[in-house]
């Protein structure tokens, strides 16, 4: 459980930097550069997520 809460944690943290980054003014080369990993990253979690939905039936 506590792990749990750790990861979730992390992951908050990881949100609150990024849209720090994201808001900053200033920051435009930055922010295309993360734009651009966080696409690509969700681009692989979309053919990883269908699986998840199926039915253990």
């Amino acid at each position: 459980m506590a792990l749990e809460w750790v990861v979730l944690g992390y992951a908050a943290a990881a949100e609150v930097i990024m849209v720090l980054f994201l808001t900053v003014p200033g920051l435009e080369g930055l922010r295309n550069v993360l734009i651009a990993v966080a696409n690509d990253l969700l681009k692989q979690f979309l053919f990883i997520f269908p699986f998840s939905l199926k039915s253990p039936l």
